[in-house]
């Protein structure tokens, strides 16, 4: 089958590494895949670097009007079976690509959106969200979308997960011998802000706890390093950078708890990328986080930031055995979400819009 997956963004989030991962099993299993992406940006970058073909788009500049209609003349060229949108916002090419080669248009919904338009979405034959969260927000916002809307959850490949490096913190320049260590994975809009107006008080029963920040965020970086100063806990907080894909698992696997206090979170990729190497997750009950956490199990979610804290707490304070059961729950509850079971589910989506085509 032939599969040309659509997404135009500027960045480089979860839904791109989905993106790739998937990309890579589709081929594996004998598919060809092409990806459109905007010129020069980060997805036309990664994929290329990583021997995919990309379909470039132009979007600036006086070529914005032509080039999808030129990428739209190639994909006719190429006789495409699939034409998959990773975004909302590319609906409209992704309905050009898929007039132009006469293939059904799918859509996967990452986030959940604000404002999900009628119009758009009823562009795609297929609209696939990675939680019942978001297809739940969806279907409360275009109750007419019916059937068409169906649930596959994100996946990863377990092999990228397996061996971590538990000392990785440890050894490296800025993690040292600080402990226990917290750690969350993300943009800056992600509630960093209330997980270090929590510092103060986890202090006083862990005074050289932790909270390591993984991510970039030059927009916002500025207020939470005040803030950190302004409750005194500048010591604290580390502020990491975005770290190579290779390390996750070894900076996941290296932390005493997982933790986020985003309560919009689509899904949570670093979550399951977390309970694969064994770290428990603790966050409150919104999202997508319910659909993945089990209390007590693989980590707890709290409805109020007085019972988060109360749960980190519990968690760093419970003996060796307890500790050593929890681990072994959060790998083993990683099966339900792993790579090719995703795919799987992809495959037959694909073959049931082509034949409905």
């Amino acid at each position: 089958m032939k599969i040309a997956l659509v997404n135009t963004s500027r960045g480089w989030g979860g839904a791109e590494e989905q993106m790739l991962a998937m990309t890579r099993e589709l081929k594996r299993r004998g598919h060809e895949v092409s990806v459109v992406a905007r010129r020069g940006g980060m997805i036309h970058d990664r994929f290329e670097s990583n021997g995919h073909q990309v379909l470039p788009v132009h979007r600036t500049g006086l070529s914005v009007v032509v080039s999808p209609f030129l990428v739209a003349s190639q994909v006719r060229k190429e006789q495409f079976d699939i034409i998959h949108s990773h975004r909302d916002h590319d609906l409209p090419l992704g309905k050009l690509l898929s007039l132009a080669g006469r293939a059904p248009l799918l859509l996967t919904q990452h986030c959940l959106p604000n404002k999900p338009s009628a119009f758009l979405y009823g562009l795609a034959d297929r609209i696939v969200a990675v939680s019942e969260y978001i297809a739940g927000g969806i279907r409360a916002k275009l109750p007419a979308i019916g059937t068409r809307l169906g649930v596959i959850v994100n996946g990863i490949d377990p092999l990228m997960f397996a061996d971590p490096d538990r000392d990785f913190w440890h050894r490296h320049p800025l993690g040292g011998e600080r402990g226990p260590l917290l750690g969350v994975v993300g943009a800056f809009y992600k509630g960093q802000e209330e997980l270090i107006a929590l510092l103060p008080g986890l202090r006083k029963v862990f005074p050289q706890l932790t909270l390591i920040l993984i991510g970039e965020d030059d927009s916002r970086k500025h207020l939470l390093v005040e803030q950190a100063k302004q409750l005194g806990v500048t010591d604290a907080v580390v502020f990491i950078g975005r770290i190579p894909r290779e390390q996750m698992k070894d900076a996941l696997a290296s932390l005493d708890l997982n933790v986020s206090t985003f309560r919009n979170e689509g899904f949570g990729l670093s979550v399951i990328e977390g309970l694969a190497v064994g770290t428990p997750f603790v966050g409150y009950r919104a999202g997508g986080y319910p659909e993945i956490i089990t209390d007590s199990s693989t980590g707890f979610l709290a409805d109020r930031a007085t019972e988060l804290t109360d749960a980190v707490i519990r968690m760093l304070s419970a003996d060796s055995k307890s500790r050593l059961e929890q681990v072994e729950s959060c790998v083993a509850t990683t099966d339900k979400f792993s790579l090719s079971r995703m795919v799987d589910t992809y495959e037959a989506t694909y073959v049931s819009l082509k034949g409905a085509a």
